[in-house]
């Protein structure tokens, strides 16, 4: 009996596929042959689609994917175009449709931005020798432009860190105050850390009163290499990468403690676990992961950037520091290594460079003598370290 019920199921299938359909007297094949059916609708993928472009540069569809739930296979379709030279908002609608013809629809926006142009600020010659270089050779001749900056003392009675950045990081609507890294909040200079006076710095955050101070924030964590050397409690190296102004921001206190020393990553790629939303913008997640808020990722990116060439193990360095992707995100590792490469490749196109950036770069260059040639010249990024697609 069962062979008969067999060979049955076999004709039946057989007959199904001739004639196209899934339903033969009133038998769903499907079923006989223990095949879930089709009712879920396939996911758009756009998490490689940037949130902004430059004016003038390509927009590439292939970048929205589509993935089914049953037999992996889906079609996207897109209506409407992107004329990247056209500067402000523009509006994509996309369709994806599986085999069952299940179908979703996503609407995405993609904001077109004008390149700052910075090369007023860079003086005559600065960049001679670096015409027609890639990857390490590149890289090299940039380390041998910026290395050898004048270096201030962390924290000292004279000019110091705490003194550049509250230059550096100025609110440009109010000289009085600094504007915070991560959670883009203005707040008076003497707030700073160990200054900081209930009754000037308290401020009303999410609707309640706050006392907030700030700190120096070193994007490239200083224990990701061992910038301060210490012998016990004290300190014998207070110079080079520990207290380069490239990577030094001001941040809200309580928020620099959360970013710690983790390494940087998109909490939203689809691949993440322990998602946890800091607040304005920030998320943690994985076991010792941080992604920043929208609107300094570009800027993250760049400083990361920087300070893998501008540290290369030579004289007076100590460190030699790598951008690297899938880095090692447990908090004890002193590995000079940072990353994870793909999602800071991806922050840089997706948060060109600002003004603000382009400001802050010139202060630091007054100070310094040095400058950071990804706010510079964003272009020479990819000529070292390639696209996103080339870590996937």
């Amino acid at each position: 009996m069962k062979k008969t019920r067999t060979l049955a199921s076999l004709i039946i299938v057989i007959v199904a596929i001739v004639f196209g359909s899934d339903q033969i007297l009133d038998i769903n094949i499907l079923e006989l042959l223990d095949v879930p059916s089709d009712t879920t609708a396939p996911i758009i993928d756009t998490s490689s689609v940037p949130a902004s472009l430059l004016q003038d540069r390509t927009f590439d569809t292939s970048l929205i994917t589509c993935t089914d739930n049953v037999d992996e296979t889906c079609d996207v379709t897109i209506d409407g175009s992107i004329d990247t030279s056209v500067l402000g908002e523009q509006t994509l609608t996309i369709t994806a449709i599986d085999s069952a013809n299940n179908e979703t629809v996503e609407t995405i926006t993609i904001t077109i931005v004008e390149e700052i142009d910075s090369s007023m600020y860079i003086p005559e010659g600065y960049y001679d020798g670096i015409e027609g270089l890639t990857g390490d050779d590149l890289k090299s001749a940039l380390n041998d432009i910026i290395t050898n900056h004048t270096e201030y003392p962390y924290t000292d009675d004279e000019t110091d860190v705490w003194d550049i950045l509250r230059e550096a990081d100025e609110d440009p609507n109010n000289p009085d105050n600094v504007l915070l890294f991560y959670t883009g909040l203005s707040i008076h200079k003497d707030c700073q850390q160990g200054m900081a006076t209930d009754s000037l710095c308290t401020y009303t955050v999410n609707g309640e009163e706050d006392s907030l101070d700030w700190n120096r924030e070193h994007i490239w964590s200083k224990s990701r290499g061992d910038f301060e050397i210490k012998e016990g409690t004290t300190t014998v190296l207070d110079m080079g990468a520990h207290t380069d102004g490239h990577h030094l921001v001001a941040a809200e206190r309580t928020m620099n403690s959360t970013k710690n020393n983790r390494m940087f990553e998109d909490c939203h790629d689809g691949d993440d676990i322990n998602v946890e939303d800091v607040g304005y913008g920030n998320f943690t997640c994985n076991d010792w992961e941080f992604e920043p808020r929208d609107e300094v990722k570009g800027d993250v990116a760049r400083m990361i950037f920087y300070m893998a060439v501008r540290y290369e193990g030579e004289t007076g360095d100590m460190v030699d520091l790598e951008v690297i992707n899938d880095p090692d995100a447990t908090q004890g590792s002193k590995l000079p290594v940072y990353g994870d490469i793909d999602d800071l490749l991806r922050w840089h196109y997706e948060d060109p460079v600002s003004e603000a950036e382009v400001l802050r770069n010139q202060i630091i260059y007054q100070y310094q003598g040095n400058r950071n040639p990804f706010i510079d010249m964003p272009e020479l990024v990819e000529l070292i370290w390639g696209s996103p697609a080339d870590y996937n």
